[in-house]
């Protein structure tokens, strides 16, 4: 009994020195090949910082806007005065007519155009409805929600104004005349993104995605790289002393595991600090949410990487993943619009679950409870890409101890010939 106690003892201990060598050879062809340190450190420190300063600070203000002034009047010029102190609208141009202010969108002078009719001002002292006319800038969906809601804002709040004026000739306090003019007061309450901002709706899926595609392509050059470095173009090195599945796959993993636990206290940490981002998740919380996708997007590059035939391969696979992946993770186009076909084809990919499970979590505060089925799909993909995964190297170990030993003969043969 004690002496299988102590081969049993004497296997683990190899193994776990092994997988520990593995490991160790890993981080350091990491870190030597220059390439893949920038994908793997720099890339990550980069992009999120410089995404979130492209964005900043987040909404459009003082959108350049032409104003076409056909009324000529104290009650029009009082409107421009109002549209000009919104946040959102900057007059820029006074034009006397609509061609040339179209003339100067064609410039890229003006992003918008504001037309008041010559009858603005009769049509208010008649109590009829004033039109005024919006011609939005629809290249960029920012610049036309400026435009709208500016506009939008001050036009409610000019009709609430003729309206008070009206009932206090009426006979009417003044306070009875607020009532009537405006009986419903909406009080709007942003709840997942308090700053209405682009970036803090964007930049926590893109840092999501920015994690898995590094990963899956510094993967990929490794593998890619290993093929042109080895004798025999195999993926792993022609070395049976520490051939071993599972001590392959492991070792590997925990290479980019380290590195990349690192760079998410930067990531997911350094940067919503920085930028002001939302940032309701708790530390357990990124936790449990995180180490199931660290590892499903590594087994899932480990899987991949019988694919990748030198290092140039992989990048094709980014390019090409890239912005799919974005449109079918949920954020750009609500899940309950997709077809059941897209939504089993974005179910195999750990950033489909890990963006939204870190929106809800970052943005709407929810627990780990509410995020149980973003965090066990990507559990569930560990489980199956580490399956995979060993199966790949099982299958690379295998060629590898063929063509090792065939080697071997064919020495032998040499020498007993000579």
């Amino acid at each position: 009994m004690k002496k299988i106690i102590s081969k049993t003892f004497k296997r683990f201990k190899s193994a776990v020195s092994n997988t520990a060598l593995i490991f160790q050879r890993e981080l350091l062809i990491l870190l030597s090949d220059l390439g893949v340190t920038i994908l793997l450190l720099i890339v990550p420190v980069v992009y999120p910082f410089l995404y979130s300063l492209i964005y900043y600070p987040e909404v459009v203000r003082d959108l350049p806007v032409a104003v076409v002034d056909l009324s000529r009047t104290a009650d029009s010029r009082a409107f421009i005065r109002k549209l000009n102190a919104t946040p959102d609208l900057d007059i820029r141009y006074e034009c006397i007519s609509m061609e040339e202010a179209a003339g100067k969108f064609r410039k890229r002078e003006n992003r918008g155009i504001i037309l008041i009719p010559e009858t603005y001002s009769s049509d208010l002292a008649l109590g009829r409805q004033a039109v005024v006319s919006l011609y939005a800038d629809m290249e960029f969906f920012l610049y036309y929600k400026a435009m709208v809601m500016g506009a939008g804002l001050v036009s409610i709040e000019e009709g609430n104004d003729i309206q008070v004026k009206r009932l206090l000739n009426a006979g009417l306090s003044e306070r009875q005349a607020e009532v009537f003019s405006n009986p419903f007061v909406i009080s709007g309450n942003a709840i997942a993104n308090p700053a209405g901002g682009f970036a803090s709706y964007g930049i926590p899926a893109a840092l999501m995605l920015i994690i898995q595609q590094t990963l899956v392509l510094a993967i990929g050059i490794m593998a890619g790289t290993a093929r042109e470095r080895h004798k025999l173009g195999t993926l792993i090195p022609c070395d049976l002393r520490r051939m071993g599945t599972f001590r392959m796959v492991l070792g590997k993993s925990a290479a980019y595991f380290l590195i990349y636990a690192l760079m998410c206290f930067y990531m997911l940490g350094a940067i919503p600090a920085w930028f002001g981002y939302p940032d309701q998740a708790g530390f357990s919380q990124l936790i449990a949410l995180m180490v199931p996708y660290l590892l499903s997007a590594i087994f899932f590059g480990l899987s991949l990487s019988v694919f990748f035939k030198n290092r140039e391969t992989p990048m094709l696979l980014y390019l090409f993943l890239s912005f799919p992946l974005l449109f079918l993770s949920g954020i750009i186009w609500p899940l309950s619009n997709m077809s059941p076909v897209w939504q089993v084809v974005r179910s195999i990919f750990p950033s489909s679950h890990a963006m939204l499970g870190y929106i809800k979590m970052n943005s709407l505060g929810a627990g780990i409870s509410e995020t149980g089925h973003e965090i066990a799909m990507l559990w569930i993909l560990t489980a199956f890409y580490f399956v995979t995964a060993c199966l790949v190297y099982k299958t690379q170990i295998t060629k590898v101890k063929k063509l090792v030993l065939n080697a071997g003969h064919q020495d032998n043969s040499l020498v007993t010939a000579l």
